[in-house]
């Protein structure tokens, strides 16, 4: 008997071997493929560049490598909730620039929206690395989701060795776009990202395939924001239960324990940290913006998020991941005066009364995104262009900070080691 059990067991793990080998050897090639035939680059000599083709949702669609006359140019970083799910006029970043363009200054303001979807920590690293280098620019806004930035990157660990190879490819090939390039990378094997979103592309558009599966239909699920509302671009169509899954999702980094279960994430975003405080050390003013997500702002979602996840609702603690940001910005040299966390200045409904998020995507409505761009104008007039604004938002901050556990970090010399290498750029040729 024991024999067989040993024969089976041999062949068991002799399959898996050879399964865990073919995945390596399928993953190789299908990533020499991915990098030279699915994607076009752009490189960082370019004059001007489409944002457009590049698939961002900037309202001019497209970027000069150097500034015209006196233009003050913004660059803004970040994921979905900076790239908007509006059309690209009633993004954040668009009334941002009209609300500082009407202060009368001296000269234009151009803010660059060059937020993109599924990305966190090592993809804006990655791109800020790339527009460093290819644009003139005065001034940084990186806004970091609280949501999932820090749970994208949970399968993800910190590697400076991949880091640098990926940085070097940026300076032999230059930033890649293209429709691929919205997949996240969430799994070891790159194919099976491709695998995956072939997969939910059929749920999504094959109703056949729903019915067999027992799915729902999702136009009975009501009509999505983005039909009767023209202002949206590309709202994401959640049925409730999947935005109730995203709820629970994005309600952990508001509890210690699953905050600080990030083991991955914590050090990339030491990292991004470091990187932000480099370029303010250069002279170029910064301001890492910390955006919550629904479940943070609105009580009833919040509790319902909460229960869902097995957590006692009253020990939400709203301000943790802003506690976090300002320990590790602190700590790599980054003032707390650069950093500004959205969470007690938002709320579920704008101050004219709208929904602040869309209601059926995790996402900020056009209202949540004027009222975002609302509180930065009155921020940034202040801060960085001498004029009067509206400082409700700084009144409300809190300089506290919250201690991280022992071993989840970079050593400092480290963190600042590796973003003076992300700020400095390609070595000269």
């Amino acid at each position: 008997m024991m024999k067989r059990l040993l024969r089976l067991f041999g062949i068991v793990l002799l399959v898996a071997v050879q399964i865990v080998a073919v995945c390596y050897l399928v993953d190789f090639f299908f990533r020499r493929y991915e990098k030279n035939h699915v994607y076009s680059y752009a490189t960082r000599g370019a004059p001007s560049f489409s944002l457009e083709a590049m698939l961002l949702n900037d309202v001019h669609g497209q970027v000069a490598a150097q500034k015209p006359g006196k233009e003050y140019r913004i660059l803004v970083f970040g994921d979905s909730f900076t790239y908007a799910v509006t059309r690209p006029e009633y993004g954040f970043c668009a009334v941002l620039e009209q609300r500082l363009n009407a202060l009368g200054l001296d000269r234009p303001v151009r803010v660059v929206n060059l937020g993109f979807p599924s990305i966190s920590f090592p993809e804006y690293l990655e791109r800020f690395y790339f527009w460093n280098q290819a644009l003139d620019y005065d001034a940084v806004i990186f806004n970091v989701y609280a949501g999932n930035d820090f749970n994208d990157v949970r399968k993800t660990p910190y590697d400076p060795k991949a880091l640098a190879e990926t940085l070097a490819r940026v300076c032999s090939h230059g930033l890649a776009f293209g429709p691929y390039t919205l997949l996240p990378h969430q799994y070891p094997f790159r194919f099976l990202d491709f695998v995956k979103a072939q997969a939910l592309f059929r749920l999504q558009s094959d109703k056949s395939l729903r019915k067999l599966l027992g799915l729902p239909d999702l136009d009975s699920l009501g009509v999505l924001p983005d039909k009767a509302d023209q202002r949206y671009r590309s709202l994401l169509p959640l049925s409730p239960d999947q935005m109730a899954s995203e709820m629970r999702s994005h309600l952990k980094p508001y509890f210690k324990d699953t905050m600080f279960a990030y083991e991955n994430a914590l050090p990339w975003y030491q990292l991004f940290l470091a990187t932000a405080a480099r370029v303010a050390q250069s002279g170029k003013p910064v301001l890492v913006m910390v955006s919550p997500p629904l479940c943070a702002v609105s009580p009833a979602v919040g509790a319902e998020a909460a229960k869902a996840l097995g957590q006692d609702p009253a020990k939400l603690d709203k301000g943790l991941p802003g506690r976090v940001t300002r320990e590790l910005a602190a700590s790599v040299g980054l003032p707390d005066d650069d950093i500004l966390d959205l969470t007690p200045c938002l709320a579920e409904t704008t101050p004219d009364g709208h929904g602040t998020y869309s209601g059926r995507d995790t996402h900020w409505s056009p209202e949540g995104n004027a009222w975002v761009a609302d509180i930065l104008a009155g921020q940034l007039a202040a801060r960085w262009f001498g004029r009067p604004g509206d400082a409700a938002c700084q009144a409300v901050q809190t300089p506290a900070r919250e201690p991280v556990p022992a071993g989840r970090l970079l050593p400092v010399a480290a963190a600042k080691a590796m973003a003076d290498a992300v700020v400095a750029g390609c070595p000269a040729q």
